[in-house]
């Protein structure tokens, strides 16, 4: 299995959350586009023999790209790549951007997934977080996603966010369950480096919950979201019907995948590599027919830390007979951590695999940092 994600990192303007690298410009589009299509054809071998089982558009915001472009970048990823009957296709998109048009063309290319950026079904919280998009045209993007044929819609929402209190976090809860969506992923706020809402806090003008307040509504989002039939099944995803993350389940489970585009990441079992992250510098380096990226071998040091990381953010877990073969030092040393964690409800063992509980995941940073080797 091997995934492709392709990243877009143009925004009509920056949302003061927002830590991934973007630009607050729809100047190169086009330009980007084919930078695109040259970096596919100088990596076509990164993934080789391997079909693709799920493609995902990331930003930034790629349901801001034009008609053209769009086309010219999901057509050469079918010269380069063949992908598996039923992968899954995912594009994420701004609610303002929901518009049958665009739906229409999202669909014919392939797009089988929808990921809405929601946040907040509330405009006070909206405004005071920069979005574009009232609550009313978020509503009407899932239902209008609907009508056209999607019946696979992710919503995001962020827990904290300013202005957040319980009944808007309640409003939000509720449509998510009214509209019908099959996944929500609900991320607890983070001051990440570079946003506006750090720069706010560093100015002492925006103060964040406390952890014990953000913990708590983390836990009545997963109880509510639960009631609601959403299965909580990784530390911020909740699914219905089964309906998981493909693409981010990959990234959980140390799947191969390719990262397209300026910033994007690649991991091929043996090693990682990030392409530079600054649009004019990565465009720049394809016009000269290459690819400046960043790569890193991992050791056994470092892959024993990923399955750690990573496994332990989903319900499924750690495989103890994987870890007793593959590491066995390590891990002894980590069950005798573990059995503490067991006594704190941190963490529950069943048919050979151990998991961390809800409440683990709210300490998971501190849990990695000590069996992290």
């Amino acid at each position: 299995m091997a995934g492709i994600y392709v990243h877009i990192p143009f925004c009509r303007a920056k949302c003061f959350y927002c830590g991934f690298y973007s630009v607050a410009s729809l100047q190169w589009r086009e330009d980007y586009a084919e930078a695109l299509c040259r970096e596919m054809d100088l990596r076509a071998d990164y993934l080789p023999g391997k079909e693709v089982a799920t493609l995902y558009f990331g930003g930034g915001t790629p349901s801001c790209l034009e008609e053209a472009a769009l086309k010219k970048i999901v057509s050469h990823i079918h010269k380069r790549w063949k992908l598996e009957e039923g992968a899954e296709c995912t594009i994420e998109v701004n609610p303002e951007d929901v518009v049958p048009d665009k739906l229409g063309l999202w669909k014919d290319l392939g797009f089988n997934r929808l990921s809405i950026g929601v946040q907040s079904f509330e405009d006070r919280v909206l405004e005071r977080i920069h979005r574009r998009h009232t609550g009313e045209q978020a509503m009407q993007a899932v239902l209008q996603a609907k009508r056209a044929g999607f019946s696979n819609i992710n919503m995001d929402l962020i827990i904290g966010l300013p202005g957040m209190d319980r009944e808007a976090l309640d409003f939000s809860l509720r449509m998510a369950g009214e509209l019908g969506v099959t996944h929500v992923s609900a991320y607890m706020l983070s001051l990440d480096a570079g946003s506006v809402l750090e720069k706010l806090y560093e100015q002492g003008k925006f103060q964040p919950m406390d952890d014990d307040a953000l913990a708590e509504r983390y836990l009545y989002v997963s109880d509510i979201l639960g009631k609601e039939g959403y299965d909580h099944y990784e530390i911020s995803n909740f699914a219905k019907d089964a309906k998981y993350a493909r693409h981010n389940t990959a990234y959980w489970t140390q799947q191969p995948y390719i990262g397209l585009g300026a910033a994007a990441h690649s991991f091929d079992g043996i090693s990682r590599q990030w392409n530079v992250a600054h649009v004019k510098k990565y465009m720049k380096a394809l016009s000269e027919g290459k690819v400046d990226f960043e790569r890193e071998i991992l050791t056994d040091r470092d892959k024993y830390n990923e399955y750690l990381m990573t496994r332990f953010r989903t319900k499924w877990g750690i495989d103890t007979a994987y870890m007793t073969m593959a590491f066995p030092a390590w891990w002894e040393k980590a069950e005798q951590r573990l059995r503490g964690y067991e006594r704190q409800g941190w963490i529950a063992r069943e048919e050979g695999r151990v998991r961390m509980t809800k409440t683990g995941w709210l300490v998971s940073d501190m849990i990695f940092s000590e069996l992290f080797v």
